[in-house]
């Protein structure tokens, strides 16, 4: 990307300060005569504003737009010879008297000042006519033969170089040459031909490129260009024409008001030369006059037509009201009011109409894409989504070529495209083009032939990829201040630019758009989760099922006991384990055990305890204190850390009717002997799984008839209410105690019923199991 020469800046700055200070110089000699007999109220308020207007707005604002132009695109030379053309021309409006009014300066400084001023004077000729043979592309017949144009710029130049010796010499009191004496007399009817010539041969020049140029941005600059020339030239020659030669006046004699009224267009000569100079792509002089119109009833233009209507009015009540009576002037003063308030009321409606009337493709466009920009944000599905908002661009805005990006992650992938193929080229978050939309937020123009433009400064790949699908303008779709991708919109049927309407109607697009986009990802993320979340629960219905086959299905046929044993998990899925099962030689194995954690986690722990029980009842060795180091060994090799089970148990011989166990870790379970006496198993060694080489002691203990022997996890005596209360040990003793005598399965059912009775709304909290071995007599 080309940057501003800082030189060129500086000299730019210290030519505008001395280009301003000799302006303010003459506009303060022109204005001071005006301001002395003003004083004495002998000059017309008219002559006031059109030297005001003539003689120091209009070059003020010259100066302004050329050096302003100027220093923002230094590298054009087009814009150097705009700066020659507004500043020949803020001195042009001064006349071309003789007598220089700068003669009346310091010694010091009229010398140089004289120079200055008729240099610039005499030389507008000039730049016009080179202004106009490379404005806005150089004319096609000096591409082919350049040297043509010198047959007449050469005549010119050598009049202005004639024209300018001649007024130096004059001022300066220098006695002029033979030569110059002989043209001196018909120089100054040769200067004004001359410039009646420039004006002609500059609009012939500008006729005929239209016909010949191949660019539309460029004729769209020359209608905008001759439409500019006539509003501002127009009204001075015409009345230049019939006062001269119909009513054979002169200009003096004109009236401040007439002159003041053909004065006034001439400041849109520097503004459309400015524009058409400057402006990346011209609007159609249709766009323009719309805008126009659309501003000037826009807020801020109906509130400048409220004030100027109300100054009339009071203006208007204060000239005619004398003489009138007190309710005369009441209804001049309603009337007045409501005129002012009609202005307010009826402007957004003349806007309908003027846009109805007279650009109807302009305002059906602005209709369509407010349907879309209110319709879209209803469409949930992604596809039908974007399928609708290209379609509809295209259709409005008349466009080929449409690509739409969106993000996923750290870049902007294509998803949909219209008029070509899907490009395969993602954006990434470090590419020029999204960094200038991350940072404007805004509809961004592509100029590919302005060496300034921000493209330039774009890689080979990302350039070659927005050259492929035809770039003019990237639309950003933000919402809530993130950039969820963007629109890549290709070059209008017409070739005509991006308007300021058509961007802010995009602005529009582009945000229901996100919403709808958003709404869509939701819609999306929610089925989606709604899907997982339905296979989740068939594999946790899986899970569950297979854990329950885990648990006995069928309790073992031992004399002299009677088993039961439940368990209710508090989710899906729980880490409770409890099993008995039928040894050799009448032998019951029991066991119990609480996993660590709960869900999924815990039940897979479950198994591999089971498995690692059973394995080790089978096959391992007849002791169940190495038995049950084996099997914490176990758990501790196939299980993280932070995975252990507290683990209770025992196997009961039938013959002797004792009971041998032990306990790692687990609640000990309780004995209640003959519903009296009760007994704590606690007698063995940590949990398994906790560490590594643990060591086990367990017990044994002779049992008699009525003895009943309670197993039961933290579940079960910890069960809590709302107030975080903890049901207890002893109130489950309690239970025990009064329905001893009932069979297994009614104290597993006394015992959930009394727990649940004391939670009563709380949610449970942990995985509830009881075993329950009733010894008979």
């Amino acid at each position: 990307m080309h940057k501003r020469p800082g030189v060129q800046i500086v000299w730019l700055g210290f030519g505008f300060l001395l280009a301003v200070a000799f302006q303010v110089g003459l506009t303060s000699q022109a204005i001071a005569p005006l301001w002395l007999h003003s004083r004495g109220w002998r000059v017309d308020s008219a002559q006031w504003i059109l030297t005001l207007v003539v003689q120091a707005l209009t070059p003020l604002l010259c100066l302004l737009l050329g050096f302003g132009v100027a220093a923002k695109r230094p590298w054009d030379h087009r814009v150097w010879l705009l700066l020659g053309v507004l500043v020949s021309y803020s001195l042009f409006v001064f006349g071309t008297d003789v007598r220089d009014p700068v003669m009346s300066w310091p010694p010091v400084i009229r010398h140089v000042a004289l120079l200055y001023h008729n240099f610039w004077v005499t030389s507008w000729p000039v730049w016009m006519i080179v202004f106009a043979i490379y404005f806005p592309e150089r004319a096609g017949i000096d591409r082919r033969q350049p040297r043509i144009k010198w047959l007449f710029l050469t005549p010119v130049a050598v009049a202005c170089s004639v024209y300018l010796l001649i007024r130096i010499l004059k001022n300066e009191n220098v006695p002029l040459p033979y030569l110059l004496r002989l043209v001196d007399p018909s120089i100054g009817f040769l200067m004004q031909d001359l410039f009646w010539f420039t004006v002609l041969t500059c609009l012939g020049v500008w006729a005929v490129k239209p016909s010949t140029s191949t660019n539309p941005d460029a004729r769209r600059r020359l209608r905008v260009l001759f439409a500019g020339l006539a509003i501002s030239i127009l009204p001075v020659l015409v009345m230049g024409l019939i006062v001269r030669q119909v009513l054979h006046i002169r200009e003096r004699d004109l009236p401040g008001w007439l002159l003041l009224l053909a004065a006034l267009p001439l400041a849109f000569f520097p503004i459309t030369l400015a524009y058409v100079t400057v402006v990346q792509r011209a609007l159609d002089v249709r766009v323009l006059v719309r805008q126009g119109v659309q501003y000037a009833l826009a807020r801020r233009g109906v509130l400048g037509m409220q004030l100027l209507v109300s100054t009339c009015v009071v203006l208007l009540v204060a000239k005619v009201s004398e003489g009138m009576t007190f309710g005369q002037r009441i209804l001049l003063t309603a009337s007045g009011v409501g005129a002012v308030l009609l202005v307010g009321a009826g402007s957004q409606r003349l806007a309908r109409w003027v846009d109805r009337h007279f650009f109807r493709e302009a305002y059906d466009v602005e209709q369509v894409l407010n349907r879309l920009a209110d319709n879209v944000s209803s469409i949930v599905e992604l596809g039908p989504l974007l399928e609708t908002v290209t379609s509809r661009l295209a259709e409005a805005l008349h466009i080929t070529k449409l690509a739409v990006f969106l993000g996923d992650r750290h870049f902007y992938r294509p998803v949909a495209a219209l008029g070509l193929e899907v490009p395969n080229y993602s954006f990434g978050e470090q590419t020029v083009s999204v960094r200038q939309l991350l940072s404007a937020k805004r509809p961004l123009p592509v100029y590919f032939d302005n060496p300034a433009s921000w493209i330039h400064e774009a890689t080979g790949s990302e350039s070659v990829v927005l050259h492929k699908i035809e770039a003019q303008l990237l639309l950003p779709i933000v919402r809530r201040d993130e950039m969820l991708g963007f629109l890549s919109l290709g070059p209008k049927i017409s070739e005509a630019p991006y308007s300021p309407t058509d961007m802010q109607l995009l602005r529009s697009v582009a945000s229901q758009t996100g919403l709808a986009i958003e709404n869509s990802r939701l819609s999306s993320a929610i089925a989606s989760e709604t899907a997982q979340r339905e296979v989740i629960n068939r594999e946790l219905a899986i899970a569950r099922e297979v854990q329950q086959r885990l648990f006995p299905q069928e309790f073992p046929s031992i004399p002299g006991i009677e088993l039961v044993g439940f368990c209710r998990p508090a989710r899906e899925i729980g880490g409770d384990y409890y099993d008995f099962f039928r040894l050799p030689k009448d032998i019951l194995g029991l066991a119990i055990g609480d996993i660590s954690g709960k869900g999924i986690p815990a039940s897979l722990l479950m198994a591999s305890l089971q498995a690692s029980l059973r394995g080790q009842t089978l096959a391992g060795p007849a002791n169940i204190d190495e038995m049950m180091a084996n099997i914490s060994s176990l758990v501790y090799a196939a299980s993280p850390v932070n995975r252990y089970a507290t683990f209770f148990y025992a196997q009961y011989q039938a013959d002797g009717r004792a009971l041998t166990y032990v306990n790692a870790g687990h609640n000990p379970p309780i004995l209640l002997r003959r519903g009296a006496e009760v007994l704590r198993l606690d007698a063995g060694g940590p949990p398994v799984g906790l560490l590594p080489g643990a060591v086990y002691q367990g017990a044994s203990i002779q049992l008699d008839a009525g003895d009943l022997l309670l197993l039961f996890t933290d579940g079960m005596s910890e069960a809590m209410n709302v107030s975080d209360e903890e049901w207890g040990e002893d109130e489950m003793l309690n239970v025990l105690r009064e329905c001893h005598t009932e069979a297994p399965d009614k104290i597993v059912e006394a015992l959930f019923r009394e727990a649940d009775e004391f939670s009563g709304s709380a949610p449970q909290h942990d995985d509830m199991t009881v075993v329950i071995a009733k010894f008979l007599t």
